[in-house]
């Protein structure tokens, strides 16, 4: 091979992978969700297939897979490098919307499906436990009855995962770690290998690595700025808690024309106010 393979954990060559092709999204989300066999997801619609030029220009932007499946579950996988500030508060938060947005005016309550994301992430994010995969529901703490299955999130944590595999989940855990050609054929698994061979396809086409190393420069310019800032002149305000040099921070932070996403990870400002602000 003449060619270095591109990181499949880079959020362009990751959605151009499971973004374009639904048989391979259909085999790693049974792998996830694991369902019996008479559930398994047999088809899905993707929601948002496109990846234009704004979105390959803007550093800020999610390149996520977003997909209706055939039970009407809505599901969104994104991939995740490096912990960003207050992670776990933007994994809810897009939970919420994801749930939120299906209820389009003149719906009622009822017809809201269960919303599913799935985060795999390049950095360990549970301290505490040591196996890759981690499912949450909301359920009775007294009971352990699950609350409703409409809210589900799940974390795969890439360096977790053991050195054999066992299943077809571990199969794609080493995939998104790296795993060889070698090691793929090896597999039997024809959706991985079709993956990888894709991956391959990419990796040659001279336009997507300029696209991918220009994501690869946005992501570094993004945790710059994001360092830069908590460092630079934003501390007094975090260490005094106080609303209304938040609310300075803020306004400073817009001027340099820095996103309400981000400011709201920086001063803890709820993004709602942080509208309200910027339309003074």
């Amino acid at each position: 091979m003449e060619f270095e393979l591109l990181d499949i954990k880079n959020d362009y060559v990751f959605k151009r992978i499971f973004g374009e092709k639904e048989d391979i999204l259909i085999h790693f989300l049974n792998s996830v969700l694991n369902y019996p066999e008479n559930e398994k997801i047999i088809s899905l619609t993707y929601l948002n297939t496109e990846i234009n030029k704004d979105q390959e220009d803007d550093k800020e932007t999610r390149l996520d897979v977003l997909a209706k499946l055939n039970n009407d579950c809505f599901v969104n996988i994104e991939i995740q490098v490096q912990n960003t500030y207050e992670y776990e508060k933007r994994c809810l938060y897009y939970w919420a919307k994801l749930y939120e947005q299906q209820l389009t005016s003149g719906k009622k309550y009822k017809t809201l499906k269960p919303a599913i994301c799935i985060h795999i992430l390049n950095f360990n994010f549970f301290k505490d436990k040591n196996y890759f995969m981690t499912k949450i529901k909301p359920l009775d703490t007294e009971t352990r009855k699950v609350f409703s299955h409409d809210f589900q999130l799940y974390f795969l944590e890439v360096p977790k995962i053991p050195d054999q595999y066992y299943n077809e989940l571990d199969k794609w855990m080493h995939f998104f770690k790296g795993a060889s050609k070698e090691t793929v054929m090896a597999m039997q698994t024809p959706e991985i290998e079709k993956a990888f061979n894709t991956l391959e396809y990419i990796s040659q086409d001279p336009i997507a690595r300029a696209k991918y190393e220009a994501r690869r420069k946005y992501e570094l310019d993004y945790n710059t700025d994001m360092d830069g800032a908590r460092e630079e002149g934003f501390t007094t305000g975090f260490q005094n808690g106080k609303h209304d040099q938040k609310i300075e921070i803020a306004k400073n932070l817009l001027a340099n024309h820095f996103s309400i996403e981000m400011i709201s990870k920086i001063t803890d400002l709820p993004i709602s106010e942080l509208e309200k602000l910027k339309n003074i």
